[in-house]
């Protein structure tokens, strides 16, 4: 009985995010009774998606826990890593109960791209918008695949997803809806489906080492570095997805020999075709290409390479026409020089500069637009070594500093001058629980005079919020990948120093003011995951038309120390809900207890 209430309350908080207005985007359009009968049914959801059919109850089980035997990855879900493939189709009801047995470790799962219309609350953010799924207990996810699209899930710790847990998520729609069906003809999403993953020589899991200077020992895709294959039949055109699930810095460049590739995806939203041989693809992004099989027979390297952490590193994946033999292609790998060759980077073309398609909601007709300015750079936080210390609740006004900000060589990424401090509860369904005095808001940091804080950049739902991301350049020369959650941005523009020079937020401004700064407000790329270039900046729009907390953040910046924003639409959550979900006990973050 309580799940049903909590099913119904669920799209209540639906209908109320879209002001009432059921459409197909959103699961409101479907009745309690419906969804009642929709959940008595545990199918298999992996199959041709069509219309004026009831949407089924995709439900799985993970059990995550530490691998035994010859797993590749120390961490595995229900004893493989990555971990099972989810598929539904579109208005699915995707139910997954998360159970962890990591002992003596907390676990949260983000579903990477899910917009969680109606569901803020599944979003996978501890101490935003749920507490940690401790060791030994369950979490029951549950939301609407509201979208289609290629997307993957992930644990939102990195070092948890570094160590194994992550994997695909695909959402299907019929395909008449789909603007490009025309020029494929098959689309096997649990075939043709390419995960990239990254392994390390030690468990990053609970590692008393600084993790940030572990480096990657290999590349794998889906799981292997050299054994993935994939079955085709010549003359035919096959759609691929590819997922870069890499946590760390490790943009990774694709491309199969003898064959080009027609993207036509990008983040699960469709893009104007483009025509290239190798693509790149940053952590966390996904591209859907196209791939005609040009030749009469033979057997093809799909090569990835890795860049930044991951530089030096390759995996590769066979493409073999019908009826051929691969094992020659095993035998001659090792004498072929294009394993060692860098790619043309001149020919690579990765996800911000592709144009959204004809379909796209046109960025020019959005309503008046609130900008904000957000300065990105690596520093070094001016903390004496004599504050370091543990702080307990007898002597709660003295200041705790994380160890990485004693890193004087290297620094620590900062949103406007500041670390992220997640909250001492769950924001989104707590928020009068959070300790006012642990907050800045974003543009008014200067008032809060410890270097972490639980940094909010309020909203009011409905408008359009242009964001200006400047990556400063000051501290060092790294680009910086972010991840919006629960919307796409509208990628309107990107810039980088022609010279290289560091350049200030304010500098930024100074341009905008000046009309200097150019926005493509007709065709601009829809995106949830984006890199902004080092001494540059990124101008992204994103209209928020639902509520919630939701985090805009730098998961590569720093294992230890996050950098992020929230993004704050105010909700509320009808109380049979936030009774209904799981229970922080008596967890609190480390670095919320220790300040």
């Amino acid at each position: 009985m309580k799940m049903k209430v909590f099913i119904c309350c669920l799209f209540v908080i639906a209908n109320i995010s879209n002001n009432g207005k059921a459409s197909v985007d959103s699961p409101v359009s479907y009745t309690a009774n419906v969804l009642e009968d929709t959940l008595k049914n545990s199918e298999k959801c992996y199959r041709p998606c069509k219309f004026n059919v009831k949407p089924k109850r995709c439900h799985y089980k993970f059990n995550i826990e530490p691998s035994i035997g010859d797993n590749k990855f120390p961490i595995s879900i229900n004893g493989i890593a990555p971990g099972p493939p989810i598929y539904a189709c579109v208005n699915d009801v995707i139910v997954v109960e998360v159970t962890n047995r990591i002992p003596g470790q907390s676990i949260a799962v983000h579903w990477h791209g899910v917009e969680q219309r109606g569901t803020p609350f599944m979003d996978g953010v501890p101490m935003v918008t749920q507490c940690p799924v401790e060791y030994g207990t369950t979490y029951k996810y549950l939301f609407v695949a509201s979208s289609p699209g290629t997307f993957f899930y992930h644990a939102d710790s990195v070092a948890h997803q570094s160590d194994g847990v992550y994997g695909l998520l695909v959402v299907n729609q019929p395909q008449p809806l789909e603007p490009h069906a025309s020029i494929y003809d098959f689309d096997r999403g649990n075939e043709n489906s390419l995960l990239i993953g990254a392994k390390f020589p030690v468990p990053l899991t609970g590692s008393l080492e600084d993790t940030s200077q572990i480096q990657p020992n290999a590349l794998v895709i889906n799981s292997d570095e050299e054994t993935t294959k994939l079955f085709v039949l010549p003359g035919y055109a096959y759609r691929l997805r590819l997922i870069n699930a890499v946590a760390i810095e490790c943009p990774v460049t694709i491309n199969i020999d003898s064959h080009d590739l027609m993207i036509i995806a990008t983040d699960g939203k469709p893009v104007k075709p483009v025509m290239t041989h190798n693509v790149q693809l940053y952590p966390g992004e996904r591209m859907d290409v196209v791939v005609r099989m040009s030749q009469s027979s033979g057997g093809y390297w799909v090569r990835a390479r890795g860049a930044d952490s991951c530089a030096g590193l390759t995996a590769t994946a066979m493409l073999l026409y019908s009826g051929f033999n691969y094992t020659s292609m095993l035998l001659d790998k090792q004498n072929d020089p294009r394993q060692h060759q860098d790619t043309d980077i001149d020919l690579t073309i990765n996800g911000q500069m592709l144009e959204s398609s004809k379909n796209t909601k046109d960025a020019s007709h959005s309503p008046e637009v609130k900008s904000v300015y957000l300065s990105i750079d690596k520093n070094v936080v001016n903390v004496k070594d004599n504050d370091f210390r543990y702080i307990s609740d007898a002597i709660p006004k003295k200041p705790y500093y994380p160890a990485p900000m004693f890193l004087k060589d290297n620094g620590v990424v900062q949103i406007n001058g500041k670390s992220f401090l997640y909250p001492n509860a769950p924001i989104l369904l707590q928020p009068k629980d959070v300790r006012e005095d642990l907050i800045c808001n974003v543009g008014e940091e200067g008032s809060q005079l410890e270097a972490q804080c639980i940094q909010i950049l309020n909203a009011v739902q409905g408008e359009t919020m242009e964001l200006v991301l400047v990556n400063e350049g000051f501290g060092g020369n790294d680009s910086y990948t972010f991840h919006m959650h629960g919307f796409s941005m509208q990628v309107v523009s990107t810039w980088r120093h022609p010279h290289h020079h560091p350049l200030t937020r304010e500098e930024v401004m100074r341009m905008d003011e000046e009309g200097r700064i150019v926005r493509n407000l007709k065709n601009p790329v829809n995106k949830d995951t984006i890199t902004i270039p080092n001494k540059g900046f990124m101008i992204v729009r994103i209209a928020l038309d639902r509520g919630g907390s939701w985090l805009l953040e730098c998961r590569s910046c720093g294992l230890s120390l996050p950098a992020a924003v929230i993004i704050q639409v105010p909700l509320t959550i009808p109380k049979d809900v936030s009774e209904s979900l799981h229970k922080c006990g008596s967890y609190r973050p480390p670095d919320v207890l220790l300040n």
